[in-house]
């Protein structure tokens, strides 16, 4: 965090105050709010950062820092990052300081470091050992502003000495967030199967219908009719109206749809449009892989990297982890062993490794497969070898199990070895032991690592997917899948030994997220469900029917990470077996997608997702994806085109047709997601690095807006409304490889439903 070359521009008024005690801070002004957090370090020194090794100290209620003796003054800071600040308006910072002997330090508010720009204010101060306060009064330019500023006090340059802050506020108009939502008329900004379900919707203050036109990119009218009036939209608060084009089925390229004047983004009409999201949403996968180099000639030139977590400095590495030091929450457990933990995939933006998230995206991937060999698809080679980007293609397997492996083999890494304490557990997750920033390559993450307790419910996700793997892998690698199911068998019996060791929320503090989970009937019933699949033994079939889950709805609250009963439900619907109960089972699983069809009726913007408390969950976008898996599940036991047509038009949502305008897919659309948080994939905090993989789904809405980006600007937002892309609003904008996994899926079943019907078409 250096800044060299900066032209330094003199602030509109500087002036000491006086010295001695300071006045108080933050006096703002109506319109005018404090920009800096804990400016007064009553938080120790949370929010501030320090370079050259500086330790701040906080115990005196100052934040006090020895400086080193360094040649330039940006060769020791002391700064706060993510300010946001408004054109043409005028600040005020204010700090009271001093110096165990007289120095000048350099005041300096400006552009963050990766953004182009001069600073706003630079400029000196003179400290001595009596407290000083001074106020300097800047003025922004009278023009778009990065989002991300900063404020740095740059104290090298003067030898070594101690110095001393208190009271650093920043007054001036807060950021006004106002998103560009693009025109009125919200489609999907991909396009429509040319036999599939074609809607909008038009955001508008009319209350009687409007008429509408289909154009083609020559200008040539395709189609018109009249708008459907559907009032006030609960999801964004706004008064919308629907069309329905779904008559018009000719191919066309560059299609608007126009209403009122207002006309959409382009899309296509095609039938091959989601061929290439099929490959697309798998790319994510590769380019997370941990413990390998990425293949730029494989991911693209700008996905190359070295490999992380080998051991190779400034790396600890995942090759001999220790379990973490003892904690009250965890009961002080720890482990005198390490492991070999290494491969895998990075789970977010963040560099941990989760078997629990792991274990849901990995299952997805299998099931995406596994669908090809049960639902009579047209092409049951389209997940076959060399159909990925994947340095495996050419093997003989087909690609999608190459990926799913890489990360199965590293959660069979994460089992207890023998003859040790919980032996046959599965630990929890992997990660540092701090927390570390934006952006960081996998390679240059200098933190140690950590393993974390086992939990009964990471062991069951090894018992269920790598029961899953098992019947996969037999026919390709039977040594593999052997030793699939023995890993499956001792989990699952380790994890019925041990059936109530969670992991908890304060285990989520320091350096990765916690994946809490103290109910775990549902991971018992989906590891059972697997089990009983691959191998028919009678005693898990016992334990499907002894389990409450067994004849619940395990469909209306949908299903994620910490809730996958449902999985196993699907799977014992569509693998077959001899389940005695299995027309039961088929038929819950059509009812409680004719529940989730019934209330997207509801939805104007054809969401596939409707919280019965009405707000957005983290990973929204991951509940419509997965309420579509179970809808296509339904069409695979039925054949019921509706069932497909519902899964189609929820992809409306993702790709464009919502409030914000916004395709939540990067890569797709005409106004695309692309700054998803992320460490590596942080092109917009280092122009040297790359934007997420084409196919990467952002989170999306959160009513909740944990992060500091989002909570501030969107506050009081209604659920579709939640949303920004921004690298730093972690709570809405993150990419996940279990939300991946989701879309995965979907992407493949709507491919094979194109293919269908295109087959159909012909005939």
């Amino acid at each position: 965090m250096v800044r060299t070359r900066r032209r330094a521009v003199a602030p509109l008024l500087v002036m000491v105050l006086f010295a001695g005690s300071a006045p108080a801070m933050g006096a703002a002004s109506d319109g005018q709010e404090e920009l800096l957090v804990n400016g007064t370090f009553a938080a120790g020194s949370d929010s501030w950062w320090t370079n050259a090794g500086m330790a701040p100290d906080t115990s005196g209620g100052e934040l006090c820092v020895d400086v080193p003796d360094v040649a330039d003054p940006w060769g020791a800071i002391l700064g706060q990052n993510d300010i946001a600040l408004q054109p043409g308006s005028e600040y005020v910072l204010t700090f009271t300081a001093r110096a165990d002997r007289p120095a000048t330090i350099r005041p300096i508010v400006q552009p963050a470091e990766y953004a182009p720009g001069d600073p706003y204010l630079a400029t000196d101060a003179r400290l001595g050992v009596a407290p000083v306060t001074a106020t300097y009064t800047f003025v922004t330019p009278d023009e778009e502003l990065p989002v991300a500023n900063q404020v740095q006090f740059q104290l090298g340059g003067e030898g070594a000495y101690e110095v001393c802050f208190d009271d650093v506020s920043l007054v001036g108009p807060p950021y006004a967030h106002v998103p560009d939502t693009g025109p009125s008329v919200k489609v999907n900004q991909l396009g429509y199967l040319p036999d599939g379900p074609k809607n909008a919707t038009v955001v508008t203050a009319a209350t009687t219908a409007q008429p509408w036109v289909l154009k083609s990119g020559s200008g040539q009218v395709l189609a018109g009719g009249d708008t459907t009036p559907r009032g006030n939209d609960p999801s964004s608060g706004e008064t919308v109206h629907t069309v329905d084009f779904s008559a018009y089925t000719q191919e066309a390229h560059d299609v608007r749809l126009t209403v009122g004047g207002e006309t959409s983004h382009p899309f296509d009409i095609d039938a091959q449009l989601y061929q290439g999201l099929r490959a697309d949403a798998m790319r994510l996968f590769y380019t997370n892989r941990s413990g390998t180099a990425i293949d730029g000639s494989v991911a693209g030139s700008e996905y190359a990297r070295p490999a992380g977590h080998l051991g190779v400095l400034p790396n600890q590495g995942d090759d001999a982890v220790p379990c973490q030091e003892p904690k009250e929450w965890m009961d002080d457990w720890t482990c005198d062993y390490r492991l070999d933990v290494t491969g895998g995939w990075y789970d977010a933006g963040d560099h941990g490794k989760y078997v629990v998230n792991g274990g849901i995206a990995t299952y997805q991937l299998l099931s995406a497969y596994e669908r090809t060999l049960y639902a009579g698809v047209v092409d049951p080679d389209a997940l076959g070898d060399s159909t990925l980007h994947v340095p495996e293609r050419g093997n003989g397997v087909p690609d999608i199990l190459d990926e799913a492996r890489w990360n199965l083999e590293f959660m069979l890494k994460m089992q207890v070895p023998a003859r040790e304490p919980l032996a046959g557990m599965v630990h929890h997750k992997v990660h540092d032991v701090e927390w570390t920033g934006l952006p960081l390559l996998p390679s240059d993450d200098p933190k140690p690592r950590a393993l974390h307790r086992p939990s009964t419910a990471a062991t069951l996700n090894l018992a269920a997917v790598a029961a899953v793997g098992a019947r996969l892998w037999e026919e390709t690698d039977p040594q593999f899948a052997r030793e699939l199911l023995r890993a499956s068998r001792r989990a699952y019996a380790a994890a019925e030994a041990h059936p109530d060791l969670f992991a908890p929320d304060e285990d989520g503090d320091d350096g990765g997220g916690a994946y809490a989970d103290d109910e775990v009937r549902d991971e018992f019933y989906w590891a059972a469900a697997e089990l009983f699949l691959t191998t028919g033994k009678v005693r898990y079939a016992r334990d499907l029917k002894a389990n409450p889950l067994h004849e619940a709805d395990v469909f209306s609250d949908g299903f994620y990470w910490g809730s996958v009963a449902a999985l196993g439900r699907m799977d014992l619907a569509t693998v077959p077996s001899g389940l005695p109960d299995r027309d039961r089972v088929r038929r819950s699983v059509v009812e409680g997608a004719d529940r989730l069809v019934a209330l997207q009726s509801g939805e104007a913007f054809g969401q596939t997702f409707t919280p019965a408390d009405g707000r957005y969950p983290w990973g929204s976008n991951s509940s419509m994806l997965n309420n579509q898996v179970v809808i296509a599940t339904a069409f695979d036991l039925t054949g019921d085109p509706a069932y497909a047509d519902s899964v189609l038009e929820g992809l409306d949502y993702l790709l464009g047709r919502n409030v914000l305008g916004t395709s939540y897919v990067t890569g797709y659309g005409t106004d695309d997601a692309r700054n998803q948080h992320s460490r590596w994939y942080a092109h917009s905090l280092d122009p040297s690095l790359p934007n997420p993989p084409t196919g990467s789904v952002a989170g999306g809405p959160n009513s909740s807006i944990q992060d500091p980006i989002s909570s501030a600007w969107l506050e009081g937002c209604l659920p579709q409304w939640c949303y920004v892309d921004d690298i730093r609003a972690w709570a809405v904008n993150e990419i996940t490889i279990n939300w991946n996994s989701a879309l995965a899926w979907v992407a493949s079943f709507v491919a094979d439903v194109s293919a269908q019907r295109a087959v159909t078409e012909r005939r």
